[in-house]
Formats: C-alpha cells, structure tokens, sequence
C-alpha cells in the first residue's frame, strides 16, 4: 500500500470505532475517542429487541481481541438474557428510536434523558465509548412487491466474470435486479421496522437477521463512506487468511446452567457482559412513540433499488472513449435524468481530498456547459427512447461526448487536489457568519473578565456583551444569488464507490423530495447501482430512472462505436490525449471552432434561461 494512502487509511478507520455523533443545540459534535482505560473501550454494543448490552469482545488491558468462542459465548448469553425479559414481561426503552429524528429534537430529548437519572448517563457512556454497534434483529425480512421478484436469479453476483466481447453485441437484455430473498434482506438493513433496534449516532453498527445474513450501517459525520466500506469488505472477504470460526458451532444453544451464571455481572476486569439499563418518564414515551410515527412515514416514503448492468463495465468504457469510467457513467446519469424531466439539474459528486493531512471531500459539479451541450443535442437523435425509431448517431454527438467526458476529469481532478469552489465558499460562509466576527475585532481581553460559553458572551474591544450569534452573519451577495443557490439544489445527488464488490447493495437517501440519491461501483466487467427517491413524488420513480441509465449507457456505447467506424476517433484523437487541450487549439482546427461555438451556444442559453 501507498504509505500516504496507508496513513490516511489508518487515521480515518480509527474514527470508526470508539465515539459518537453527540446531538447538541445549535450543532452536534463528535464524543472524543474512548480512553484505553475506559472500561467500555474494549466492548461492543449489542441491542436485541431493543435491549441495551455492553458485551466485552477484546482484553481490557492488552486490547488482543478475544477468542471467537468467548465472544459468542457472551453473545448466547445476552440472547439468553432477552429471552428471560421477555418472559417477566419487562418492556424494552426504544432510546434508539428517538436518533432517528429531527436532530434538534432528538438533542432535547437527549438532555431531558440524561436529566431522569445518572443511570442514562452511565448507558450513554458505554454506549458512546464502545467500539461499534451489533444489532440482533428479531423480525422476519420484508415482503417484496410483486412487481419486483424475480426468484429465477442466481443468488451470487459474478462480479469478476469477464463477459466475452460477443455479448457486447446482442439485443439488450433486462437491467438485472436481485432475487426476492436478497432484495427483502437489502430492505430490513436499509431500515428496521420503525427504525427500533438501532442506534444511528454510533460510526459503525453491523446488523445481523435471523436467517444470519448481515448488513452494516453508517453515520457519515466522522469519516467518508469509503472507510467502512474497505473495513467491511476486509472482513467480509477474509483478506487477512485467518479463520474466525470459533469451536461452538456444532454445540447447541440452550439456557444452560453455565450461561445462566452471567447474568447482571458489571463491566469489570473479567467480566464478560452487562445490561445497559435506561429509565424513562412518561414525556419520554410520548416523544419515542412520535419518533416511530415519524421514521415510518419517512420509512414507506423510500422508493430504493439495487440493479446490476451487467453488459460491460468500466474496462469498455476506457476502451470506447479513453477516459476514465466515471466520467462516463456521470454523464450517463445527467441524459437519463434529462430525458425523464425535460431539463438538466445540478449534479453534486463526491471526490476525496485524502492527499491532504485529514482531507475530508470536495463536490465535483458535474453538470457542465459541456455536459448540457450533448444533452441538448440529443433531441435531435432519439436512441432508445421509448416509441422512437432508431437510426444511427448523428456525427456531432461523438465530439460532444468527448468534450463533455474531458470536462468532467479535469474538474475531477481538481477537486481532488483542493482546487473546487464549495469546501472554500463554505469556509468562506463561516468565517464571515457573526458567530466569528468577534476574531476581527477584538483588541485586548481584561484579565478580569471570564468567559462563560453557555451564555455566548462575545468580547469585543475590551467589553462583554451578551448578544445573540447568529449564524446567517452579513449579507453577502454571491450567497444570496438567485443562481448560486438553485445551482446547489442537488436532485441528482451522486456517490461512487472503489470498494464494496461483496456488498448485495449500498446506499443513501435523496436530500429532496424530488430528486434521486445514486451509489454506484464500477467493476471491469459491470455496474452496481444503488437509487433511492420518493414515493411521494409524482414525478420520480426509481425503476424508471434506472431503466434510463441503462438507456443511456448503451446509447452512449453505441456513439462510439459509430464514430469508430467512420473512423471519427482519429479526428478527435488529441480530444482524448489528456492534458492536452483540442478547445485551445481552435486556430489550428476548424472542427475545434465550430465545436467552441456550439458548446458557447448551448451554454450562454443555459444560462440566460436556466432551468434548474
């Protein structure tokens, strides 16, 4: 491994595990790491039926990982423990529940529970202070819609099956979805029946159905989606060559006197579990029973699908145009977006800044002049729309691709080495908010005069007042552009992924109501997409979006094709040859000029009458 790309990989894992997202008014904040001498540190939390549990998984002084066969004899033994609650019918406190809503009202319940008694003080600690999150689910997996089964499909994925180039030829077959056992299991990860069983706030919670199928989730603030996807894959593919299965998988699980012994030890130097007891009060009931109304409207909102295009991947993509394949599945997704809705949308993607000492992400803005050039030049030739005849590429449409696949990795890469505009113009907004101003204008601070942070005291020029911050700050005028906003309005929120192959589906939600969320990963040989909108919206639907990328994808093959059979691909051979820049060089090429014009055309009417 890189050693850059080392140290940063070790940095941002050690995020994963060990804190918590803390909900705090006017913004949360991240709990420091564990102490290694917290009795906590070494344990995870297990939660089934709603039950809180902190189960010891490594050595509290050497952190050595214990052996699997003790761990799954704690873990037998809280099961065992949940069963017997359930039996004396004690009801379970669904906290979890309450970190699945609305972040401001999920801080005052927070509060108003760490105000009930020191004891939700002392679960929240091991809770925040443990490495990750196990939840044991209970439930039988979701049925799936009708229209969505397909019990004919191969349970396994042949993700590094080379598809020969003979098939790159035939008719198009269906997008490949997933069988119904598979797809109801992607819907129990995606979300619990009411969100219960699951604390959201933890970096890392590994979620386990009854039929053993597992999942894990993720909360984005401390590290990039990245990270927990290379951790789970690790463990999921065995990369490191060592068995984890333990010795008890042939030794029946029942209530046996051994087990039964374990029962209300505390976290201590050999101790193997605990329960995380909580206490409620009747407000806190109210407010855990509208959180579960809130996460299942927000639950059956969810229009979410996972599809394979499994016709060819990013090694054809490459060969076809020369570019790298998410340029290519970028503006794939923009055409498809634009022949449902009739106009093009901002495009928001995420590139990773990891040369950067703790570099998080920056946007690359993919929908560009160029972009929207072969975009609008497409009402022009149909391709696989519905109801239209085909015909051959119209020839123009090759240089516009080109062009618009070139923009794309230039931006891509500039975001990457820090040089995109929305991580500075969110600085930016920051530092000029009034919640900073205080920096610009304080001259001397009087050694007599305290701070008190809870009241928000400012000391400017020598004086303490006591005014509100706000944290809208000074009117600036290129944050209140009509045009500046709109072009952040991200309908086609996008994420690609460079791991993850052993993942059925990942995933993340639209951020409107009438947009699309897509993750995606591009193999050699083949496409895994993730989409999610809303159900409540008229006018999405992700089986139709993802029936148009598939469209997309094989119209923008077969542009290529016809320009390499025409031999097109040799007129625009330094159009391909990065950095070398065709659109500079119009003095020297006719077929640049005409090209310039047709993209500044298209562009200054974009912009003179955006449709955003």
């Amino acid at each position: 491994m890189n050693h850059r790309l080392g140290l940063w990989l070790k940095h941002c894992t050690a995020q994963i595990f060990n804190l918590c997202r803390l909900p705090q008014h006017p913004s949360d904040t991240l709990t420091a790491l564990a102490s290694p001498t917290s009795p906590w540190a070494s344990t995870v939390t297990v939660l089934a039926h709603d039950y809180y549990y902190a189960l010891r998984v490594a050595d509290p002084t050497t952190g050595a990982p214990l052996h699997a066969d003790e761990i799954e004899r704690g873990m037998r033994a809280v099961v065992i423990d949940v069963q017997r609650r359930q039996r004396n019918g004690e009801l379970p406190i669904e906290i979890g529940v309450l970190s699945a809503d609305d972040r401001d009202e999920w801080s005052r319940n927070y509060s108003m529970l760490l105000s009930i008694s020191p004891q939700n003080k002392r679960a929240f600690e091991a809770i925040h202070q443990s490495l990750f999150v196990v939840c044991l689910d209970h439930w039988p997996a979701p049925s799936v819609p009708a229209d969505q089964r397909d019990e004919n499909l191969r349970l396994t994925f042949d993700f590094d099956q080379h598809v020969p180039d003979s098939s790159l030829s035939q008719p198009p077959r269906p997008l490949s979805t997933v069988p119904s056992d598979l797809l109801s299991h992607q819907y129990a990860i995606r979300s619990s029946p009411s969100a219960l069983n699951r604390f959201f706030d933890k970096p890392l919670s590994l979620i386990v159905e009854p039929s053993t199928r597992a999942g894990a989730m993720g909360e984005h603030s401390p590290v990039d989606a990245l990270v927990p996807s290379v951790v789970c894959e690790w463990a999921v593919a065995g990369a490191n060559g060592v068995s984890i299965c333990g010795g008890l998988v042939d030794v029946p699980f029942k209530n046996n006197h051994q087990e039964d012994r374990l029962e209300g030890l505390e976290v201590g130097s050999r101790s193997r579990w605990t329960r995380l007891n909580f206490v409620s009060s009747p407000s806190m009931q109210i407010a855990i029973e509208n959180a579960k109304q809130h996460a299942r409207t927000l639950i059956s909102n969810s229009d979410h699908q996972v599809s394979y295009f499994e016709e060819w991947g990013g090694e054809e993509m490459k060969r076809l145009s020369s570019y790298q394949p998410d340029a290519f599945v970028q503006l794939a997704l923009q055409l498809a977006y634009f022949r449902i809705h009739q106009r093009p949308t901002p495009v928001y993607e995420t590139a990773l800044t990891r040369t950067f000492q703790h570099g998080r992400t920056e946007t690359i803005r993919s929908f560009t002049t160029e972009s929207y050039a072969f975009m609008m030049a497409f009402t022009g030739w149909k391709g696989r729309c519905p109801g239209q005849t085909r015909s051959e590429p119209l020839p123009h449409l090759y240089p516009l691709l080109q062009s618009a696949l070139k923009v794309h990795s230039s931006l891509a890469r500039s975001a990457m080495i820090g040089r995109g505009i929305d991580r500075h113009l969110l600085g930016l907004r920051y530092i000029l908010s009034d919640e900073w101003a205080w920096l610009d204008d304080i001259s001397e601070i009087p050694s007599d005069v305290s701070q008190d942070a809870s009241s928000r005291d400012t000391i400017v020029r020598g004086r303490v007042t006591s005014q509100p911050v706000s944290a809208s700050g000074p009117s600036i005028p290129l944050f209140e552009d009509a045009i500046f906003k709109k072009s952040q309005e991200w309908r086609l929120s996008t994420s690609g992924l460079s791991e993850g192959w052993w993942f059925r589906g990942t995933g993340f939600g639209s951020p409107y109501e009438d947009g699309y969320g897509v993750n995606y990963l591009i193999g050699p040989h083949a496409i895994k997409f993730c989409v999610e909108s809303k159900h409540s919206c008229p006018t999405t639907s992700t089986r139709v979006f993802i029936e148009h990328v598939a469209d997309a994808l094989r119209d923008m093959r077969e542009i290529c094709l016809s320009a390499n059979k025409s031999g097109q691909e040799g007129e625009f051979a330094s159009t391909n040859a990065e950095p070398a820049d065709t659109l500079n060089a119009s003095a020297d090429h006719p077929e640049a000029n005409t090209l310039n014009n047709t993209i500044q055309q298209l562009g200054d009417a974009a912009l003179a009458k955006p449709r955003l």
